[in-house]
């Protein structure tokens, strides 16, 4: 089956959109990428967003916003079926995560706005959407769901794996050596991953985000105001755990404090990132009391100084690699997760995400809109 996924996360700079031919071989699942593209939000659209995932926006503007997004969705998959590798190809699904304007774990609701049934009708394919609300319904706290693509993309025969996936908020995977199902698995959110240096970076006037980590590297660590952010009691808080910018947003900026960001503060910011994500990798190596590798995906692997701090934290028997070292191109991985989910969700299969999202039952993710 030929399968777009569609994924926009917390960091809200547009929309990724990922093509990719699935199938079930001999039991095991096999995923190729055909094609990816990606769809920026403009500046204004960026504030609404923004706006309304805090606690400013109206009723009426969160139902507006979400036929703009779905409309933005739909170009998004409009645009990749333009590319040269997708001429003549027909795809069969699309998968759409939406983009998330709250998620309350602990009150078991979480809203991802973008209509699919514009998404349907702009581009002529079935969609599988709220991917999130079923795992909710049963206990669980609907996220992460990273595990799903993780498992077939990286587990390893004789190595243990940690795939870590640094977007807005940051994730973790563990996958023992030898795992070829999702039980036992363990995943949750370590905490923020590039939202807080993007958002620094933006206040300081240079742009949307620190490009390859060279503000960061330019900075000094202020190590009294890192180790008040390692205070906060989710870094204490045992998973199964999700979190997003209902945590490490607004509240957790320093702007009503009048504080002033500079290039130490980005240095601060990028190492709360690789010591809260490196605190949760070695534990979990400990765990398993051995070493393994490290996998990273996501925008965050791209910021060179971040993952230079991420390999110097971690043991010296853990290796640490990005995505597209391991063979699939990090920038795709959530939107491939997006086609997966669409590709189980179709064939009505059950995933049993009990260590990962605290689900009390294996349950079939997601809602089918259109032909």
């Amino acid at each position: 089956m030929i399968i777009v996924g569609l994924m926009s996360g917390t960091s809200l700079d547009g929309v990724d959109a990922v093509a990719c031919e699935i199938n079930k071989v001999r039991g095991r699942i096999e995923i190729n990428p055909l094609a990816t593209a990606f769809l920026s939000y403009p500046g204004r659209l960026k504030e609404r967003l923004l706006r309304v995932s805090g606690e400013n926006g109206s009723t009426g503007e969160v139902c507006e916003l979400d036929g703009v997004i779905g409309e933005f969705f739909a170009k998004a998959v409009n645009k990749l079926l333009r590319s040269q590798s997708m001429q003549e190809k027909r795809i069969d699904l699309i998968g759409s995560h939406g983009q998330t304007i709250h998620h309350l774990p602990r009150k078991k609701r979480t809203l991802q706005i973008g209509d699919p049934a514009i998404i349907a009708e702009r581009t002529g394919a079935c969609v599988w959407s709220d991917f999130r609300s079923a795992d909710m319904a049963k206990g669980g706290e609907g996220a992460p769901l990273a595990p799903v693509i993780h498992l077939p993309l990286f587990g390893d025969k004789k190595k243990n794996v940690a795939v870590v996936n640094i977007g807005g908020i940051a994730n973790i995977t563990s996958i023992p050596a030898g795992a070829e199902t999702l039980d036992g698995i363990v995943a949750y959110d370590t905490g923020p991953g590039n939202m807080l240096i993007d958002h620094a970076v933006g206040a300081m006037g240079k742009g949307a985000y620190d490009r390859g980590g060279e503000i960061a590297s330019s900075g000094k660590v202020d190590d009294s105001l890192l180790k008040e952010f390692l205070s906060h009691p989710y870094f204490r808080k045992r998973p199964p755990k999700s979190t997003g910018r209902e945590v490490f947003g607004a509240r957790f900026r320093l702007d009503s404090q009048g504080y002033k960001y500079n290039a130490d503060t980005v240095a601060t910011l990028t190492e709360l990132t690789a010591v809260t994500i490196v605190k949760e990798a070695n534990r979990l190596f400990k765990d398993r009391n051995e070493g393994g590798r490290v996998v990273i995906c996501g925008g965050g692997s791209k910021n060179r100084y971040l993952l230079n701090r991420i390999d110097d934290l971690t043991g010296p028997a853990i290796e640490v690699i990005t995505s597209d070292n391991a063979g699939f191109p990090a920038q795709a991985v959530e939107g491939a997760l997006m086609a997966l989910l669409a590709y189980y969700s179709e064939k009505g299969e059950r995933l049993n995400l009990l260590s990962v999202t605290g689900s009390k039952a294996p349950v079939a993710l997601g809602s089918r809109t259109g032909f």
